[in-house]
């Protein structure tokens, strides 16, 4: 019975297994880091070499064939060339190392060289002031004095010590991505990085920790997953890639139908499938992983691709807003983090708000929000909000001064969001603006005086009004409606 029960397990894996399309990615691809033949800076190659195979390591999608194991095939089979290794080699050592690419790195151009500080813009000025009012047997007098200053032991060793700590570090890498089976160059990306500060290697080693910055995120590029939906629970779908390749909580995943293929005047073309929603990953195992779908405008079931999205998905969304007081507003918000339970904002605001005296007073500001999602499902979603804006409203005076003072009008409320699109939503709001500060109107006067710079100083005066009228107020404490149309991209 146990044989029978072994005989069943294994005729299913192996059903299973022929029906997986071959262009899933199911598990890491081995891979080599050398250096070109032709790399004249061995010494900065084997650093960069490093770094980019940490990079791979870290990805979490390359099997990184360990360093010493190629170069003891290099030794082994007469390949040594002062620890490089051509192209028209990378074929051979590919296959005795069993890798499936080779990433060759080819340092372009490096550098280290001392500088001199920048001088500040003030020190600057001041020299250009002192050009100005300076006769020319004065400037030939103070350059004179100066280069004989500047001759000086201690000056030259003043000089010298500025510049062994203010080194200049320029890396420009190109690295090409090389099939081991064909030797076909595949892709090729830059690695580019330069750093001013410090010493040699203070400066060496902020610009080494800039190129592995990029590795990683070209890395990720390189070997971009597709998975596929395997069971789909409600809003939780399971998918066939997990901590195998690097996969991390968060991320994010395109769901779409299966590209198909069509038979055109004798040629055979494939077309992609349809897209169908966004999934965030919730949970990471071993060989799958369970997501969430965040976003959907087609259904989604089982055997459905995934793909990797390498960038978060981003949303900003434009509102008009009206009260009875009257008080008119246009928002525009970026958000951070659209998808998650808990979002935020940074807002912009523009508007006019009517005053004690009647008047529509224009203001403009920026400020923070954030959101909390309720409810989710069928396409609408209910979340309560929170907006902390920082305005300054103008209008004039009584004397016609142009004047101004700050806002704070936090407000609360209630968003209801109804998907109209792929890409967009229209969300209905009600808030209430709970705070209001008394506006305290000011208005630049200058003082007579001049500045360092020969500029007029200025200063903050309170604003002038006529004996039988009093400085209008903003109240715009109270109920306020809103709609938006927000925009994601992905």
């Amino acid at each position: 019975m146990k044989n029978k029960i072994i005989i069943i397990t294994m005729l299913v894996t192996w059903s299973f297994s022929q029906e997986l399309d071959e262009n899933l990615t199911l598990e890491k691809k081995s891979l080599m880091v050398l250096p070109s033949s032709q790399d004249k800076f061995q010494e900065i190659a084997e650093k960069v070499i490093s770094i980019i195979s940490e990079a791979a390591t870290t990805v979490g999608r390359f099997e990184v064939i360990d360093r010493t194991i190629v170069e003891d095939i290099v030794e082994e089979q007469a390949f040594q060339m002062s620890g490089m290794v051509s192209d028209d080699q990378v074929l051979e050592l590919g296959e005795l190392a069993a890798a499936e690419e080779a990433l060759i790195v080819d340092i372009i151009h490096f550098g280290q060289k001392g500088v001199p500080k920048e001088k500040k813009e003030k020190e600057k000025e001041k020299d250009d002031d002192d050009d100005d009012d300076e006769t020319l047997f004065s400037w030939v007098v103070k350059n004179t004095v100066k280069a004989a200053i500047d001759n000086t032991e201690s000056a030259k060793e003043k000089r010298r010590l500025e510049l062994e700590n203010n080194i200049l570090t320029v890396i420009n890498t190109n690295v090409k991505l090389v099939n081991v089976k064909t030797g076909i160059s595949e892709n090729s990306f830059k690695l580019d990085a330069k750093h001013v500060g410090g010493n040699r290697d203070a400066s060496l080693k902020a610009a080494l920790s800039t190129i592995a910055f990029q590795a990683n995120n070209k890395l990720k590029e390189l070997y971009v997953i597709t998975s596929e939906v395997i069971d789909v629970d409600g809003k939780i779908i399971s998918i066939l890639s997990g901590e195998n390749l690097g996969l991390e909580e968060g991320g994010y995943f395109e769901i779409a139908s299966r590209d198909k293929q069509k038979t055109y005047k004798g040629k055979t073309v494939t077309l992609p499938g349809k897209t169908r929603g966004l999934a965030q990953i919730i949970e990471v195992g071993p060989d799958a992983s369970k997501a969430k779908i965040v976003r959907k405008w087609r259904r989604i079931k089982g055997g459905h691709r995934a793909y990797e999205m390498l960038k978060q998905p981003t949303a900003a969304d434009f509102s008009i807003l009206y009260s009875r007081t009257p008080h008119y507003n246009l928002t525009g918000k970026l958000l951070i983090n659209p998808f998650n339970t808990l979002s935020g904002s940074l807002n912009g605001y523009l508007g006019f708000i009517n005053d004690s005296r009647n008047d529509l007073d224009f203001y403009g500001g920026i400020g923070l929000g954030i959101s909390i999602k309720l409810l989710s499902g069928f396409g609408t979603t209910l979340s309560s909000s929170l907006d902390l804006p920082f305005s300054f409203a103008t209008r004039r005076d009584d004397k016609n001064h142009f004047i101004s003072a700050g806002l704070f009008m936090p407000s609360g409320g209630l968003n209801i969001g109804v998907q109209i699109g792929k890409n967009q939503d229209l969300i209905f709001s009600v808030r209430n603006i709970f705070n209001n500060t008394k506006p305290n109107w000011t208005y630049s006067q200058k003082t007579g005086k001049k500045d360092e710079d020969g500029k007029d100083e200025t200063r903050r005066v309170d604003a002038e009004w006529d004996d039988d009228k009093i400085a209008p107020t903003i109240d715009a404490t109270g109920w306020v409606l809103s709609i938006s149309l927000r925009r994601f991209w992905f």
